[in-house]
């Protein structure tokens, strides 16, 4: 139950950071929005940390969180511009495929969930799909298909992102995620110099950009405490209907309009919470 918690308070934090960034992406620039936002999640698990006080993991516990931490960077980029050019009731709900790869991963690994788990699982991959699934006539005014295209690349890569966080120091949670941010934040900054890129940034956004930072790595933090305590295959999935929030966001505060069908995927995502919560 804690488990299950602790995912679905990662998915509420992620969809909120989501909706932040995807507003914040249409008025300035994506690479401004994920530098700061990475630097301010960096800056958060190093707090984190020295609060925690968990003693230093071996270092063969740190190549998957850095493999994770790289996914991220490139997949919060390519979120960022999807969220840019495309409509984010579409767009975003898309992102929890990432679900796949982990629950993938902790089928392989041996994980072997009961009846009720499995039809939840599938409820809640279904719902999301249906969420995702808007009129064609409307696709074409308000989600590009290069929206479309990046938010499936980003499903890939932060699939690989949540088995990084997974395949941690499972006694050293803290550490874990410290390593994903410090990577994320590397590559980005490295992209930075390389490119010499400019900061599109004023003093009145910074906090903005800083708190939809600290969310990721809340985020970070609760999702891999849950699967320090629960299986993987049921964490990665209520862990990944954070971009249902969203939506939900977008529906509320931006007058993004819902079919009918997105209507009933929201009640059957819900409805496979249900069973992977019991």
């Amino acid at each position: 139950m804690w488990a299950a918690l602790l995912a679905l308070g990662a998915s509420l934090t992620w969809g909120t950071s989501n909706f932040v960034a995807g507003v914040e992406s249409r008025r300035r620039s994506v690479w401004t929005v994920t530098a700061v936002s990475q630097i301010a999640a960096a800056f958060g698990a190093g707090v984190t940390l020295l609060i925690a006080g968990q003693a230093v993991p071996d270092l063969r516990h740190t190549l998957w969180p850095v493999v994770g931490g790289i996914a991220s960077a490139v997949g919060i980029v390519a979120f960022y511009r999807a969220l840019a050019i495309g409509a984010m009731s579409v767009v975003a709900p898309i992102i929890a495929t990432a679900a796949v790869v982990p629950v993938a991963v902790g089928l392989l690994l041996g994980e072997r969930p009961g009846v009720a788990a499995y039809a939840g699982m599938a409820l809640a991959v279904a719902g999301v799909a249906l969420v995702s699934w808007s009129d064609r006539r409307e696709d074409g005014q308000r989600a590009h298909r290069s929206a479309i295209l990046l938010a499936v690349f980003t499903a890939l890569v932060f699939g690989v992102m949540l088995v990084g966080l997974d395949l941690g120091d499972r006694d050293s949670p803290y550490w874990t995620v410290f390593y994903t941010r410090i990577a994320s934040v590397f590559v980005i900054l490295a992209y930075f110099a390389a490119s010499r890129r400019r900061f599109d940034l004023t003093a009145r956004i910074v906090p903005a950009l800083a708190g939809l930072g600290l969310l990721l790595t809340v985020a970070n933090l609760l999702f891999t405490v849950a699967t320090t305590i629960g299986y993987l295959s049921i964490v990665a999935i209520l862990g990944s209907i954070g971009p249902v929030f969203t939506t939900g966001y977008a529906q509320a505060l931006l007058g993004e309009r819902l079919t009918r069908r997105q209507w009933v995927g929201f009640a059957t995502v819900f409805a496979g919470v249900i069973l992977l919560t019991v």
